[in-house]
């Protein structure tokens, strides 16, 4: 469970799920850019350059929703095991991403774990979480309303309340990623989040 503001969150109803069976991807995900290889359980995608990877979900899956997949940097790479929300996916004339929320572990150039909304980038929530390279994370991360959230193994990190979600019905795509580095990921879950409202309050301990 993860809880943050009024929320007791869970997952729910299962939206999409892939466990990377071996042989090629590309009937589930659209490759944008680096190599992506799925075998027995296991999706790799590397990213040679500067410049960033990304795959997205051919599905379209509106409203709130939750990542929750186990991701690792493969060393020496040490960076950019990322993922993304609320996507309409890569704009193939400006080379980038189009509109979405993008987020990750080790990111921003300085090691940080957070989240942004993209291209605007004027907001940003990042913390001081730094991941491992060779260490496997649980990562569950996501929307509800208009409130984004990243928990890594189980604690909630850092949330992001954006004043004017990303709505539009074409975006709607979840996708992972990579920035000149190279990752390993396995059982990706995607779920209709189960929220419970929670009063919240204190109790005096001195």
């Amino acid at each position: 469970m993860i809880s943050f503001l009024t929320y007791n969150v869970t997952p729910g109803e299962l939206l999409f799920a892939d466990d990377f069976p071996t042989g090629p991807i590309d009937d589930r995900w659209e490759i944008t850019g680096g190599e992506w290889q799925a075998e027995a359980g296991v999706l790799t995608g590397r990213f040679r350059g500067n410049g960033g990877g990304l795959i997205y979900s051919r599905g379209q899956y509106p409203g709130d929703i939750m990542l929750d997949y186990y991701g690792e940097m493969i060393a020496p790479c040490d960076n950019d095991l990322n993922f993304t929300f609320r996507a309409d996916g890569w704009d193939f004339e400006k080379n980038d991403a189009s509109i979405g929320y993008i987020g990750g572990l080790n990111g921003w150039w300085n090691g940080h774990a957070g989240l942004e909304k993209y291209p605007d980038l004027r907001l940003q929530a990042l913390c001081g979480f730094h991941a491992e390279p060779g260490r496997e994370y649980h990562i569950q991360t996501g929307i509800i309303g208009s409130t984004c959230f990243l928990a890594v193994d189980g604690q909630l990190i850092v949330t992001l309340s954006d004043p004017d979600p990303i709505t539009a019905p074409d975006c709607a795509r979840v996708g992972l990623g990579t920035y000149c580095s190279q990752i390993r990921v396995r059982q990706f879950r995607l779920y209709r989040p189960c929220v419970k409202h929670v009063a919240r309050s204190y109790t005096p301990n001195f």
